[in-house]
C-alpha cells in the first residue's frame, strides 16, 4: 500500500513539485494543467490526485512550505530570531524566482493575518513577541502586516528586474530601512537595563 510519508509517495510529491516548478519557468500558471503535470513528470492522473486536488492545491501546499521555510531562516527554537535571515530569503526567491513571481501576482504579498499564521510561527508567537520588542501579538501583526506590505513590493521589483543584485546587497537594503529602528530598540534595550 503507498500510504503518503512513505519514500516512494515522498519521492512521488517532490517529483510533482518540481515538475510544476519547472513549467512556472515556461508558461503563466494558468496554463499549467494537471495533465502537463503528469505528462511531464511521467506519473499516471490518479497519482497526482493521491497528493493534490488540482493545480492551486498544489500551489497552495508549496505556499504553505514556503512559509515554513521562510520561519526557518529568521526563528529558532528556544533563542527567538537568527540573523541572516533576509540573505537566505533572498537567496531562496533568486532560486525560485518564476514561482515567487506566479505567487506574489495571484495572491499579492507575503502578508500572514493572524488566523492563516502557519503552524509553527503560531507555535512560536509567544517567545516572538517579546524577542521582537513588542508588547503583544496585535501590536506584532500590525508591525508584520506594514513590512511584509514592504518586503512584497522590494521581493516584486526584485524578481522584475530578474535578481540583478545579489541575495546579500538585497539583505543589505532591507536592513538599510530598519536601521534606525534596530538602534531605537537598542537604546531602549540599554536605558532599561539602567
Amino acid at each position: 500500500m503507498n500510504k503518503k510519508g512513505n519514500q516512494r509517495a515522498v519521492q512521488t510529491e517532490n517529483k510533482i513539485k518540481w515538475t510544476f516548478l519547472n513549467l512556472l519557468k515556461e508558461m503563466d500558471i494558468s496554463r499549467i494543467s494537471v495533465s502537463e503535470i503528469c505528462a511531464r513528470a511521467q506519473i499516471h492522473r490518479t497519482t497526482f490526485y493521491v497528493h493534490y486536488k488540482d493545480v492551486a492545491d498544489l500551489m497552495e501546499h508549496l505556499v504553505g512550505e514556503m512559509y515554513e521555510q521562510i520561519l526557518f531562516f529568521f526563528t529558532d527554537g528556544e533563542e527567538g530570531l537568527k540573523s541572516g535571515g533576509f540573505c537566505r530569503l533572498f537567496e531562496l526567491v533568486r532560486e525560485h524566482r518564476e514561482f515567487f513571481a506566479t505567487y506574489l501576482e495571484t495572491v499579492g504579498d507575503l502578508t500572514l493575518t493572524y488566523d492563516n499564521l502557519p503552524e509553527p510561527l503560531q507555535d512560536k508567537i509567544e517567545k516572538i513577541v517579546p524577542a521582537m520588542g513588542y508588547t503583544s501579538r496585535e501590536e506584532l501583526m500590525y508591525h508584520q502586516t506594514f513590512f511584509c506590505e514592504g518586503l512584497s513590493a522590494v521581493i516584486r521589483r526584485w524578481v522584475k528586474r530578474g535578481c540583478v543584485e545579489s541575495p546579500e546587497e538585497m539583505e543589505h537594503i532591507i536592513e538599510r530601512e530598519y536601521r534606525g529602528a534596530f538602534k531605537q530598540r537598542k537604546m531602549e534595550e540599554e536605558y532599561e537595563a539602567i
